[in-house]
């Protein structure tokens, strides 16, 4: 990664060199160091932010391991339970957000079936939509479904819902349902949110 950067910063160094070298317009440079830098930055992020393939993200996600973040989601798509805690660990030390915090402790405490934990943090998470998220998954988890049906009814068309019916459909035994609304939150998600809808759900998607 390092490597890329060093290149990459040389190579643009070298184009302003020469385009000063040959007086081009100040704005023409200034043109290139804008595209440069967003066209740099679009291909850094992409993978977890806009890319549908999800090893493109999973390989991005394991080049970025030493990123607290990156590493708890890693450990939760894939059940590695003590990654997973060593992360929290390591996230708890570096962020003081309380929000962000919350949503963490909230997704952790969900990966381990712990519904009772999580409901002390989400109240904590400030954003309505993803604290109604949240809440309807953990109403899921508590398999209380009429409540989990209605968080779910509060959000919008898009993978916040679907994934809370397919959780629930899952939880009823309802296989069909659950496959299809998986598939529809996964179709909706980009990025690293898809990647771990993939490995949250993938026995339906992979099927």
């Amino acid at each position: 990664m390092l490597k890329q950067h060093i290149i990459f910063y040389t190579v643009i160094f070298l184009g302003c060199f020469l385009l000063g070298f040959f007086e081009a317009p100040i704005y023409l440079i200034g043109l290139l160091l804008t595209l440069s830098m967003g066209w740099y930055m679009y291909v850094q992020i992409s993978p977890v932010l806009f890319s549908k393939d999800i090893r493109k993200s999973e390989s991005y996600i394991l080049k970025h391991q030493s990123n607290p973040m990156y590493q708890f989601y890693y450990a939760i798509a894939n059940n590695l339970d003590d990654e997973a805690e060593e992360a929290m660990g390591k996230f708890q030390s570096k962020y003081k957000n309380s929000e962000r915090r919350a949503l963490i402790q909230t997704t952790y405490a969900l990966y381990k079936h712990e519904p009772s934990e999580a409901k002390k943090y989400v109240h904590l998470i400030k954003s309505h939509v993803y604290r109604t998220y949240y809440e309807g998954l953990i109403a899921a988890e508590s398999r209380k479904f009429k409540e989990a049906k209605d968080h779910a009814d509060r959000l919008p068309e898009g993978w916040m819902k679907n994934s809370i019916l397919a959780e629930m459909a899952e939880k009823q035994g309802k296989n069909s349902e659950a496959k299809e609304r998986a598939a529809m939150a996964f179709e909706q998600t980009r990025g690293l949110q898809r990647y771990i809808l993939y490995k949250n759900f993938e026995t339906h998607l992979a099927s």
